[in-house]
């Protein structure tokens, strides 16, 4: 009998890199189990932003822009979230690379063009990691279609930032969820799911590096359940969903602030 072949893997990255945590996940998919990263599709709209269109969108984030410009400039973010060039990736330099600029769908989603879409169709899964939200054939194209990573519990928080509003709530526990996506607001199917202890917490730094962390070999498990004839994915009842979290203003920033605060003077 012919061996069977592997596991042929669609990475959709936001750039030429990945946060530190995603590179990690890449990695241990590769070494973990019999998939290959065949191909890379980049989304190359992100090149030709100017200081001025940043600036721009720091002033429309109002509180949180000037929270966000603080973060950046004292580097206040978890190691997990440290760029990774793509190439650099075990398993990934041999892969086809394609880039591309998403169409504008409604205004505030994204989908890929459909000679890319071609190329990730040749694949048996894709993983999000970018292109925002994603709708339209690349859905689909591929044989057990695309995962996306969210950074907490979809019973209880959506939206963002990740593990911001489980820290402001005091919160006890937080999710990390794997999800295949389709084109409706988190209403795809959970392939794995892991919740973790934070109330000991005293930081959002800790509290999204104890998420990164959780998603640990997370996409490697993914990745072999789907190709397994008798797994079920789980889906939600659109009722048990939890609320949408947007970006913080107001109150939120200045709870954080003051927990910010706090947990320095400590």
């Amino acid at each position: 009998m012919p061996e069977p072949r592997p596991t042929r893997v669609a990475l959709l990255t936001p750039g030429d890199t990945l946060p530190a945590w995603a590179a990690a996940e890449v990695q241990r998919l590769v070494e973990e189990s019999d998939a290959e990263i065949a191909l890379v599709v980049e989304d190359t709209s992100s090149r030709g932003r100017g200081m001025l269109e940043t600036l721009s969108r720091l002033i429309e984030l109002r509180e949180w822009g000037v929270v966000a410009a603080v973060r950046e400039l004292f580097g206040d973010d978890p190691e997990q979230l440290e760029r990774v060039p793509v190439r650099n990736i075990d398993g990934v330099a041999d892969a086809e690379h394609v880039g591309c600029e998403p169409e504008s769908v409604q205004g505030w989603k994204n989908a890929i063009p459909d000679p890319v879409v071609e190329h990730i169709a040749t694949t048996d899964v894709a993983v999000r990691f970018g292109f925002g939200f994603l709708v339209g054939d690349a859905l689909t194209a591929p044989t057990y279609g695309v995962l996306s990573y969210h950074h907490g519990d979809f019973r209880e928080y959506r939206g963002q930032p990740a593990g911001f509003w489980e820290y402001v709530h005091d919160r006890e526990t937080a999710g990390v969820t794997l999800q295949r996506i389709n084109e409706t607001l988190d209403g795809g199917e959970i392939v794995v799911s892991e919740t973790v202890e934070v109330g000991d917490v005293t930081t959002w730094d800790a509290m999204r590096a104890r998420l990164f962390d959780a998603s640990t070999g997370m996409l490697a498990t993914g990745v072999r359940r789907l190709a397994e004839e008798s797994f079920e994915p789980e889906t939600l009842d659109p009722e048990e969903l939890g609320d949408i979290y947007t970006l913080p203003r107001g109150r939120p920033v200045a709870t954080y602030l003051r927990k910010r605060a706090r947990a320095t003077l400590r």
